[in-house]
């Protein structure tokens, strides 16, 4: 009778921890994440987000959110060899006697040259063409010298002197010769993979300190409103990029800055002390600028939780700073591969499921998701299911319920084992 009572008595101990685990254990499977409606900034068939300017503006950006117009906003042109561009050829035949692909390498801001005048030693020196175009020379205006070449310039100069009556015509000769060509912006379209506004001939500063310390004037590629939206921590998804503001002293102009991604020529504008620059917002998610650029982030900050079997940390399972510090416009997908919760046994790894915690930058609420790692591999290419990662979000891995099985029936073993001594 004794060994009847202790082993019923093991048996109600027994159903008793199943109750509790049952009832404390938290099982993620069985809650559904708090996100009405399954919708994630950036996921497909959202109508927009409404949102309100903090006074009367004169122009109305967007009142009537309509995301399916802006799916062609800023995307990649293809131009094809045997259709050549028209308005590019007119162009080149209407300079057909100055083909400017015919001549020398001209002049670009940034460029430094050296100025020898005969018996003009308040005009010879070094100089460096302006952000505008331009030099400065003593008591003379400035002189516009973008796309110049050297024998035009030295030719601009001589004139110049002349007509400001500094020398007589036949005593001005000025040589010019080039000390430095800089790094410069240019544009680039069609079938590449990132077309958009790239610098080139990129120098190393160090090399540069000398050379400019005995130079006149100076170049700043980093004063224009690209490195201003840049500094922002560059523009979101949602951005309006053909209806830029920039306020200065009381003006007001619109800037088309969408030719940072599409290659087309962009009017970037140098800012002064105290410009006001007002980024507009679509209300809708545009994918097509979701990627490194000179004005979006090239890479963010995301929090990673691996605590899966077999990796039982993020030391072990090598969720260190490179894998959690992702370039712009990494999808969910890819930040599972990074956090090394896919792969392994299949059968019990393949349900593994992961949580996506994301902040709104439109409506400030935060909005959280949860998708099995089988659905986002079988459906990667699907938004609404492998959603682009925003700065700062947060992702945990969760194990499958056949692990959580396994891990409760350990933990009950461990806890009746000891009840068999008795």
């Amino acid at each position: 009778m004794k060994a009847i009572g202790v082993q019923r008595a093991r048996v109600a101990v027994f159903a008793v921890l199943c109750g509790l685990l049952a009832g404390c254990t938290q099982h993620h499977a069985l809650q559904t994440p708090l996100n009405p409606g399954d919708q994630l900034f950036g996921t497909k068939d959202e109508k927009g987000v409404w949102v309100r300017h903090q006074g009367q503006v004169s122009t109305v950006f967007a009142t009537n959110f309509d995301c399916q117009r802006t799916e062609t906003t800023a995307t990649s042109v293809h131009y094809r060899a045997d259709k050549p561009l028209n308005a590019l050829n007119a162009y080149i035949d209407a300079r057909a006697e100055q083909n400017p692909f015919n001549l020398d390498m001209p002049l670009s801001p940034g460029d430094m040259f050296e100025l020898e005048i005969d018996n003009g030693d308040g005009f010879s020196g070094r100089y460096v063409v302006n952000p505008d175009g331009r030099i400065q020379l003593p008591l003379i205006p400035s002189l516009l010298v973008e796309g110049l070449t050297v024998s035009a310039l030295s030719e601009k100069i001589e004139l110049a002197l002349v007509r400001a009556l500094m020398f007589r015509p036949r005593t001005a000769k000025a040589s010019v010769r080039v000390l430095l060509w800089a790094p410069v912006e240019v544009y680039v379209s069609g079938a590449v993979f990132q077309p958009g506004r790239v610098l080139i001939n990129e120098k190393i500063q160090a090399q540069m300190v000398e050379q400019r310390m005995a130079a006149f004037g100076d170049y700043a590629p980093t004063r224009y409103l690209s490195e201003a939206l840049r500094a922002a921590s560059g523009v979101r998804p949602d951005a309006k990029l053909d209806q830029i503001i920039l306020v200065r002293k009381g003006w007001q102009v619109e800037v088309n800055m969408a030719g940072v991604f599409t290659g087309e020529h962009v009017q970037d504008i140098s800012l002064v002390a105290g410009d006001r620059v007002i980024v507009p917002t679509t209300g809708c998610f545009q994918k097509q600028l979701v990627r490194p650029t000179q004005i979006t982030p090239k890479g963010f900050r995301v929090f990673l939780s691996n605590l899966i079997v077999p990796s039982l940390s993020n030391a072990n399972g090598a969720v260190g700073k490179f894998s959690s510090s992702l370039p712009y416009g990494t999808r969910l997908l890819q930040a599972a591969v990074s956090a090394n919760c896919t792969g392994g046994t299949q059968w019990t790894n393949a349900a593994r499921k992961v949580v996506l915690a994301s902040e709104n930058p439109l409506t400030g609420q935060v909005q959280v998701i949860e998708r099995s790692i089988e659905q986002i591999m079988r459906q990667a290419h699907r938004d609404e299911i492998n959603p682009y990662l925003m700065p700062n979000d947060a992702i945990a891995c969760y194990d499958s319920d056949i692990s959580n099985v396994r891990d409760i029936a350990r933990t009950l073993i461990e806890i009746i084992s000891p009840l068999k001594l008795l």
